[in-house]
């Protein structure tokens, strides 16, 4: 299989940047609608098997300032963090502060770094060949690195995307709902206001995904197919509506002895696939439940699918082995003589990583 980046250009509004199950979920509806439920079933029966149709990522921030210039981004790797002792050590490198000042500006400062979210693809780079979390830090406080939002990039990138510094990448709002009384068809009675996120972007920020596969061509029809039928929550209201493009086949360097990786997609481990009592595993685990997708075929059925443990993009992990993806889509839901999968095949990234240096 070859990776390729596609990238989604939001052309409204849209509720959270696309996860991997989410992306699975279209993509196989629009399968589905282009090619027949025979064929998705054929791919949908290839998850048993060591040759799915394709492998998919979470969808990212990529910076474009209009010209050749892009960042892509990439989830921060999860680590141990630092310990006291190289706080320590960044702070003593700030003469004209006695040490105890000096540490407070350097915790404080530490604090936003660590609450990133995203770091570029140069600085992931670094990180593959073995760059530790300290050097990077370190680089941060003398500012070779920019803390932007949620993103972390070289400041030569931050200065070829920004020309107007007060220039936002996206914007997050908080949104008033109301949900409708079925038998009433009003707000009044059992309707309740609710809230949800809505992301607005402006003209430097997309998103965009990586893709496993053997065979793109046959997935270029569905990106034009969910160009219309739109992408994640509120579509019925016109959001999450994105042009979508295959960019171009995307290379990592071939770390081949590595047995460390990041995750890029939500993942459901397997048996025997992972070393979990190794040092080098640094995850987050969170519960998911969400609702059979339909576009009216379930109507009056119970779509709640059974709750699954997902570990989160950017979770690093020692595996048994090298392959190409890791996980498996198990069933969770039968309705309307169909069983519902969940995607928790993970996208790995391999490399060095916990670094020391």
């Amino acid at each position: 299989m070859k990776t390729y980046a596609v990238k989604l250009s939001p052309e409204s509004a849209f509720q959270s940047f696309p996860s991997s199950d989410t992306l699975f979920g279209a993509i196989c509806w629009g399968i589905r609608r282009l090619y027949g439920n025979d064929k998705l079933q054929e791919i949908l029966r290839r998850l048993d098997t060591d040759s799915p149709a394709f492998v998919l990522s979470s969808a990212y921030p990529l910076l474009e300032n209009g010209g050749n210039v892009s960042v892509p981004c990439y989830p921060k790797p999860i680590s141990a963090g630092l310990k006291t002792a190289d706080i320590e050590d960044v702070a003593k490198d700030i003469k004209e502060k006695d040490i105890k000042s000096a540490m407070v500006d350097v915790i404080t400062m530490y604090k936003k770094f660590k609450k990133t979210e995203y770091i570029s693809e140069s600085l992931l780079l670094d990180m593959i060949n073995g760059i530790g979390e300290r050097s990077l830090f370190e680089r941060y406080h003398k500012e070779d690195i920019n803390h932007v939002g949620s993103m972390l990039m070289t400041t030569k990138e931050h200065n070829s995307i920004w020309k107007d510094l007060n220039q936002l990448s996206f914007k997050i709002s908080t949104v008033q709902k109301n949900s409708i009384d079925r038998l009433t068809m009003s707000t009044g009675g059992e309707g309740q206001t609710f809230y949800q996120p809505e992301i607005s972007a402006s003209e430097i920020f997309k998103l965009y995904f990586l893709i496993k596969t053997s065979d793109i061509d046959f997935l270029i029809p569905v990106f034009k197919y969910l160009e219309d039928r739109g992408i994640g929550g509120n579509r019925s209201t016109g959001k999450g509506s994105f042009k979508i493009e295959c960019i171009g086949e995307k290379i990592f360097p071939d770390i081949s002895k590595a047995h460390t990786f990041i995750c890029l997609s939500r993942f459901i481990p397997s048996n025997k696939e992972i070393k979990w009592d190794s040092n080098n595993n640094y995850y987050e685990i969170f519960p998911y439940r969400s609702k059979v997708e339909s576009e009216g075929e379930f109507k009056g059925e119970d779509v709640w699918k059974d709750k699954v443990m997902y570990v989160k993009e950017g979770s690093v992990l020692d595996a048994m082995m090298q392959k190409p993806f890791y996980g498996q889509c198990p069933v969770v839901k039968e309705i309307g003589g169909q069983k519902i999968r969940q995607n928790g095949i993970t996208f790995p990234i391999f490399g060095n990583f916990g670094g020391l240096t």
